[in-house]
């Protein structure tokens, strides 16, 4: 009898996790490049079971023996749960802002990886503590030494070093070429995931390489194209909308489940109290 009672509460603790995840996909809603998570939902392995059985077997000279032996009764599984959490790469809606600090990464034409027949997908690199990591925020800021950061991360240039401007009047051309007064200050790197499944979440709006890996660059890669676009904001790929019913969805499944445990309970209640119960 517990064996639903095992598949009902992992199904609980599935949509309760699916439900975080939708929850934080609409808290960043509004976060310039944030890339919406789904759930890879997973039943757990498949069991057999089997019946122990003792058998009785006689020998020429009389004597008996038993050994042990099993019967098959049949497969079960053991309920659900959230594999792993998989981001979106779709390019988010580009927002028009006059903001010269707000560069978004335009994918006019990136390559499909064959193995996944998904898109490949374009990051800007950033220096971090950690090393380097992979943003698709397109809000850029100026920090105390006036480099080009994004929330507070330097913006690397293809030599591997942050761009260093003298105000926010700094122009940003389609290949990623920075300049001020004329001066040609250096080239915002872009590196490329050819297969997305290599990439990791740092927080909201960080990626890494899960074999610690750097990307490789997309500059002058002639398999793909895309264009800087500077006073335009890339908004997130979150549809509200759609997260909205999804977490409706998760709610109820998670109070059907749980209306299962609480019979199950019941019914367990009445077996302890009432049918084992000794006069």
């Amino acid at each position: 009898m517990l064996k639903g009672l095992y598949t009902a509460t992992s199904a609980m603790i599935a949509q309760e996790r699916r439900t975080e995840m939708l929850s934080n996909n609409i808290a960043n809603a509004n976060t310039p490049g944030y890339k919406a998570d789904e759930g890879a939902m997973r039943a757990f392995p498949e069991m057999l079971l089997s019946r122990m059985e003792s058998g009785r077997f006689q020998t020429s000279s009389g004597k008996g023996f038993s050994v042990p032996l099993q019967s098959p009764i049949g497969g079960i599984n053991t309920g659900t749960y959230m594999q792993e959490l998989i981001p979106q790469f779709t390019q988010g809606t580009l927002k028009t802002t006059d903001q010269t600090t707000d560069v978004a990464l335009v994918e006019n034409n990136v390559p499909i990886n064959p193995e996944t027949n998904q898109k490949s997908a374009l990051f800007y690199a950033v220096n971090t503590p950690e090393g380097v990591r992979y943003t698709k925020s397109s809000s850029i800021t100026l920090n105390a030494q006036k480099q080009l950061t994004i929330n507070g991360r330097a913006l690397l240039s293809v030599t591997g070093q942050p761009i260093t401007v003298q105000s926010e009047n700094f122009k940003v051309n389609a290949d990623g070429t920075v300049s001020e007064n004329g001066q040609n200050l250096g080239q915002i790197d872009v590196r490329v995931a050819m297969d997305t499944r290599n990439l990791a979440r740092e927080g909201n709006d960080l990626y890494r390489t899960a074999d610690n890996q750097p990307l490789p660059s997309a500059v002058n890669n002639g398999q793909m194209s895309y264009t800087l676009s500077q006073g335009v904001s890339e908004l997130s790929n979150v549809d509200v909308t759609k997260s909205y019913t999804d977490m409706t969805t998760a709610y109820r499944a998670f109070e059907t489940n749980q209306k299962v445990v609480q019979a199950y309970d019941k019914s367990l209640e009445k077996a302890v109290n009432e049918i084992g119960r000794v006069y």
